[in-house]
């Protein structure tokens, strides 16, 4: 028997960047919208107490992501501008990304449990990016992930994620993925080089006429022109200058280079600038000069397009376009993220990652749409299974005398509508519900038809009495005529509720009939064979990796 498919609790997209980590989630209850944040690249070791006398005073006033913590074990680790600016933890760029990427992880778990109110238990799907180079490490990653998520330590106490699916992809993935799908069939005639260049890293992932293989990594992220800068100048802070340099653009604006000075006199300020502008023009030709160069070496020899990627590629874009302009060119594929998902402005630099969000979110919308229309596929036809089954006759003298016993005052009888009465067990799922519901509403009213048919004079007598007669008058009546009264009052109660009992029995009977045969025959499609459906699961086709996970391997 197959398992039934089942959506996460929250769905989530990240790119572990070198200088920031972007998130992209999303609740997976009908009506949510997706939200997005950005925490700083920094993860730092702190003892849990210290951590805690941090942010503790502050869960209320600051948004998660700014005072981001985790614990495993005796390990515990800020994250992000905790790290940052407490900690003076420093951007690790040395090691493995997915060693520290574990922590963003976790962390990025938390600040989402706390943006979509999903509590302290809770699963969820993540997709994440590798660069090339360690894409062979994510089965690693997904395990100790998978391990450690099962229970760890935060601001607001212990935290358990199930991790219902995770999905890796070579950086530069998420617009590929978009590209090829605006394409269409196209996608299979061409060559395509997709070119992400980042802070960290430089890579190069090739569609081939559908074929997607293992990309080509190199150290020429944007680090390397800030590395170039360094060598040429006082050694300033690696992620300001980065960020000095990227803020002022191809035409040097001298204030972002302000920010950054250390000399405190005028003078010596403006002439330290100048240097500092000098050593950004000098560095960024030699950077142009060995980025180019290690793209001619990797790119195929019948390529038709280039596809740049990245917030360096943007920021580089002269120099590139120039030397690869005879080549189709395009920036980002024509990714646009909207602001509301971008309140940090960082535009085309989070383009990658809400194109992987885009596309790993719908194979679950895709699921959604399956398993509704399967639902209402057999809601209709138990309906109309329920609706032709034949009503019980009911026995007005059993009503009668079922209506002698229960006359008592009016102070005594129950006042709770009839619609607030239980029609169904609690135990049951909410899709037998809702068929019930639809089926004894039916059913009913061709049986109130036949009660009305039976007891149409007491009906009409009942209600003359109830509605056009003076409050007056029926403080007048006798106690024997109230009492006949009330006694035909309950004598309708009592018919309609046996009358009730009679179709529940019969509906639950086919809702019962029509559970046994879902248990031996389940019609509802796998995330697998949804998948199957989707024009762009096939774009980086590839085996699943991950210790008992589903991940999906594009190299």
């Amino acid at each position: 028997m197959k398992k039934k498919p089942s959506i996460p609790d929250a769905i989530l997209a990240i790119d572990f960047g070198g200088l920031s980590t972007r998130v992209f989630c999303q609740s997976s209850q009908a009506g949510s919208k997706a939200n997005s944040f950005v925490m700083e690249s920094q993860v730092g070791p702190v003892s849990q107490d210290i951590a805690n006398c941090f942010t503790k005073p502050n869960l209320a006033s600051a948004s998660p992501e700014n005072i981001a913590w985790v614990a495993i074990g005796n390990e515990c680790r800020a994250v992000g501008y905790l790290a940052a600016a407490q900690f003076n933890a420093h951007i690790g760029l040395a090691g493995l990304k997915y060693s520290s990427a574990l922590y963003k992880a976790l962390a990025a778990l938390w600040v989402v449990s706390r943006k979509l109110d999903l509590g302290s238990q809770f699963s969820a799907a993540i997709s994440v990016f590798l660069p090339p180079g360690e894409f062979n490490d994510s089965k690693q990653f997904f395990e100790l992930l998978s391990q450690y998520s099962a229970s760890f330590e935060t601001p607001t106490g212990k935290l358990s994620v199930t991790l219902d699916k995770t999905q890796a992809l070579q950086e530069g993935g998420g617009i590929a993925l978009i590209h090829n799908s605006n394409l269409g069939s196209a996608f299979k005639q061409r060559v395509t080089a997709f070119v992400m260049v980042g802070f960290r890293n430089a890579s190069v992932i090739v569609s081939a006429r559908g074929a997607v293989g293992k990309g080509k990594t190199s150290d020429l992220g944007m680090v390397r022109l800030v590395d170039l800068v360094q060598e040429r100048t006082s050694n300033y802070d690696a992620s300001r200058l980065a960020l000095s340099i990227a803020q002022a653009g191809v035409s040097y604006n001298r204030p972002y280079f302000y920010r950054i000075a250390r000399n405190r006199e005028e003078t010596a300020k403006d002439r330290e600038v100048d240097q500092l502008i000098e050593a950004v023009k000098l560095s960024r030709f030699d950077y142009a000069r060995m980025l180019s160069h290690w793209i001619n070496e990797v790119l195929p020899p019948d390529l038709d397009e280039i596809v740049f990627c990245g917030g360096t590629s943007e920021y580089m874009k002269p120099e590139l376009r120039n030397q690869f302009s005879h080549y189709s060119l395009s920036w980002h594929a024509g990714i646009t993220v909207p602001k509301t998902l971008d309140p940090d402005g960082l535009g085309c630099r989070i383009a990658d990652v809400y194109g992987l969000f885009s596309y790993f979110k719908s194979q679950f919308e895709v699921l959604r749409q399956s398993s509704v229309a399967a639902t209402s596929q057999r809601a209709e036809n138990t309906t109309s299974t329920s609706g032709d089954a034949p009503v019980p006759p009911t026995d007005i003298q059993s009503v009668k005398e079922c209506a002698e016993q229960s006359i008592k005052p009016k102070s005594e009888q129950s006042t709770k509508p009839k619609s607030e009465q239980p029609t169904h067990p609690k135990s049951e799922p909410p899709t037998q519900l809702k068929i019930e519901q639809f089926t004894h509403a039916k059913s009913e009213q061709s049986t109130e038809q036949k009660f009305e048919q039976s007891t149409e004079q007491k009906t009409e007598d009942i209600t003359e009495q109830k509605f056009e007669e003076p409050a007056k008058q029926k403080f007048e009546e006798p106690t024997e005529q109230k009492t006949e009264i009330i006694t035909e009052q309950n004598s309708e109660v009592c018919a309609q509720q046996k009358t009730d009992s009679s179709i529940k029995d019969s509906c639950l009977d086919d809702s019962n009939k029509w559970s046994e045969e879902e248990e031996s025959s389940n019609t509802e499609p796998s995330l697998e064979e949804s998948e199957a459906n989707l024009d762009a699961a096939l774009l980086l086709g590839g085996p699943y990796r991950g210790a008992g996970k589903k991940v999906r391997n594009y190299a």
